[in-house]
């Protein structure tokens, strides 16, 4: 169990966060380029003094300021992977990965340098200089030198963020087995909500040097508990409404951005002003079959303005109908093949992503000017009071 209450004045803001993580656990520390992330690991690690506070993994205190207790870096039970790697370029893979063995026999360090060798599957570049790797295999020498001083806390920061995507990914796949068989606990910095939620049981969302939000992958991106946090975890969808009537499971509230009425779920205060948000991949487009067999709650059409083409399949732009104003976003996922796809927005309309490619049949459908319908499941809807 690592418990951190850290108050740190920087010069563009001040970093005051709490947490409380797990043992086993993999924590995600997830936000904007400067809101403290990289400062807080280094917290953790020693390399930079809370201002106040306090630190503490299992029973043992690593930072107390009201105790005058502050164990150096080189004593706590805590691997750091920085950014840059930050390899020696001087010594060989081999002597890389033992340096902070030095306490031990030459044969223990060879020892374990060899077992951190086949792991990493770095056999055979034992004798080279980091200047003779690649990027992922000096990010694996840094990884293996971290691990084989069996740290109970193993910090990442960015560790993928200088690899292209193909050895970004297998790098992703080599962590990942790291995870499964590392007992201790994991904290990740990273800009990349995929990478955080592949890779971490819980998130810390961070902004201005404090955590929005603390909670497991799926709590956060599901569940968020304001706009900020749910802009951050990829909910493009958010619309303000005026709830006209409540129900027993319900509420109706009118959308002054789309003209229309919604189902939404029934919201836990009083105020009658509410934000409305909801996931593209929770949003489902219809074919108008389905639109004219059943009277659906949330459903409204639109129309393509565009089809564009690109690798993973085709980007469609689509219209709100009833929105005389193409300001407003909005984002949905379709369902596979013909509609199907996933969806995101930009800064005038509904943009639908298929997942087929260069599929004749999708490309018949979503023709430009074409009539198509989306649904807006209310269980899947997050609200939130707003000013009025």
């Amino acid at each position: 169990m690592i418990q951190a209450h850290l108050k740190k004045r920087l010069p563009s803001f001040s970093l005051q966060l709490q947490f409380q993580i797990p043992q086993g656990a993999v924590l995600g520390l997830f936000g904007p380029s400067g809101c403290g992330k990289s400062i807080t690991l280094r917290c953790l690690a020693g390399l930079v003094e809370p201002d106040e506070g306090s630190i503490t993994m299992d029973d043992q205190v690593y930072f107390d300021s009201n105790k005058k207790i502050s164990i150096a870096a080189r004593k706590r039970k805590v691997g750091f992977l920085f950014q840059n790697y930050a390899l020696f370029p001087h010594l060989t893979v081999e002597k890389n990965i033992t340096f902070g063995l030095k306490h031990l026999p030459a044969q223990e360090q060879k020892k374990k340098a060899q077992y951190m060798l086949e792991r990493m599957r770095l056999q055979g570049l034992e004798k080279r200089y980091p200047s003779q790797l690649s990027g992922g295999q000096q990010q694996r020498v840094a990884l293996a030198r971290t691990l084989v001083t069996d740290p109970a806390l193993l910090l990442l920061d960015e560790p993928f963020s200088a690899l292209d995507s193909q050895v970004k990914n297998k790098l992703e796949q080599e962590v990942l087995e790291v995870k499964n068989a590392f007992s201790g606990t994991m904290i990740l910095v990273s800009h990349s909500l995929e990478e955080v939620y592949r890779l971490c049981s819980h998130i810390a969302v961070m902004e201005n040097g404090r955590i929005l939000q603390f909670g497991s992958r799926d709590q956060i991106v599901h569940g968020p508990i304001n706009r900020t946090v749910a802009r951050f975890v990829g909910t493009k969808n958010i619309f303000d409404g005026q709830i006209l009537e409540r129900k027993d499971d319900h509420a109706i509230a009118y959308i002054p951005a789309y003209h229309c009425n919604l189902k939404i779920p029934k919201p836990d205060f009083t105020s009658n002003h509410v934000s409305i948000g909801i996931r593209p991949s929770k949003v489902r487009l219809l074919t108008k079959r389905e639109y004219q067999e059943k009277e659906w709650d949330n459903a409204f059409g639109a129309t393509v303005l565009q089809n564009i083409l690109g690798p993973d399949g085709q980007t469609l732009f689509l219209k709100i109908q009833n929105c005389c104003n193409d300001s407003y976003p909005f984002a949905g996922l379709v369902r596979d093949h013909s509609p199907s796809g996933k969806v995101s927005s930009n800064n005038y309309d509904l943009q639908v992503q298929t997942s087929k490619g260069i599929d004749p049949l999708v490309e018949e459908i979503y023709q430009e000017g074409a009539q198509v319908y989306l649904y807006l499941p209310i269980g899947e809807m997050a609200i939130w009071k707003r000013k009025a």
